[in-house]
């Protein structure tokens, strides 16, 4: 009789404790690890590659650098740092071969290509890499974002009020509402956008997570990149995404939820929405995507 109850005990504890890691998991960050390949200055660190992402550094140097990641014809560019200080790099387009090559500036926008590395990535789950931060979308356990994230979803195991949730909180602020008197006479009431959109180009800058978080203000690539960060750090696979809206260069994300791609513009203002009302809607405007992170 005592046996089952301490079997009944310590299944309780077991259930207890996978809801507990369930509602307060620690948001995933990149480990150094002891897989690395070297050639010239150019350094790699695959050992997590199966995660989705790899760890890059260059020898230090006096001179700009870029990393030129290949993926079965598809080119991405990067700026490196010259301090010799690894950097985040996710591996986005799935399995396969992904070619390394680092350059050196010469002047102006001329570089040389200075060495080239290839690794073979086979990850169980390509979705891993976007529960990740990276270069684009930079950020730390401890950063106010990550931090007010995990309070804002604390208690939460659902991914749909998960993404309810930090939506609503980017797109209005409670505390604020703006009222006025419609024809009928009648007051209404009407709740006020948290975030500032302000102009700024896409290509120019990487995604300033802290600044918008601290101001409330940001172009749509900031926002973009806010959100990313807060949903990844809560265990929601989310893209940042470049590309064109109706010709104009814009940042939006792609949320992988349900086993299916919500695409989803901060910039729209919808109060308590359902995750079909937040999805893009091409026939008003036209995403291209080029590019996501």
């Amino acid at each position: 009789m005592k046996t089952n109850k301490f079997l009944v005990f310590l299944l309780h504890l077991i259930v207890l404790s996978v809801f507990f890691n369930a509602c307060f998991a620690e948001p995933l960050m990149p480990k150094e690890g002891k897989q690395k390949k070297t050639s010239g200055r150019l350094v790699i660190d695959f050992s997590n590659s199966s995660e989705g992402y790899v760890m890059v550094k260059a020898k230090p140097s006096g001179k700009k650098l870029k990393l030129l990641v290949t993926h079965d014809g598809i080119e991405l560019q990067y700026d490196l740092n010259s301090n010799g200080i690894y950097e985040v790099f996710p591996l986005q387009y799935g399995n396969g071969k992904y070619i390394f090559s680092l350059f050196e500036q010469v002047k102006g926008q001329n570089y040389k290509k200075l060495n080239s590395t290839a690794i073979q990535v086979d990850m169980p789950d390509p979705t891993r890499c976007f529960l990740y931060p990276n270069q684009y979308i930079n950020y730390t356990a401890e950063t106010p974002a990550v931090v007010f994230a995990q309070e804002l979803c604390e208690g939460l195991t659902d991914p749909e009020e998960k993404v309810k949730k930090i939506y609503h909180y980017i797109s209005v602020d409670d505390d604020k509402t703006e009222t006025w008197i419609a024809e009928n006479g009648q007051q209404q009431t009407l709740l006020v956008e948290r975030i500032s959109f302000t102009e700024s180009g896409i290509r120019s800058k990487l995604p300033e997570i802290d600044k918008v978080f601290e101001t409330n203000k940001g172009a749509c690539k900031d926002v973009s990149g806010l959100m990313v960060a807060m949903l990844r750090s809560v265990g929601v696979p989310a893209k940042y995404v470049v590309g064109k809206a109706n010709g104009n260069e814009h940042a939006w994300v792609i949320i992988l939820i349900n086993d299916e791609e919500l695409e989803i513009d901060p910039q729209d203002r919808i109060t308590n929405p359902s995750l079909d009302e937040l999805r893009i809607h091409q026939e008003m405007i036209d995403y291209r995507a080029e590019r996501w992170y």
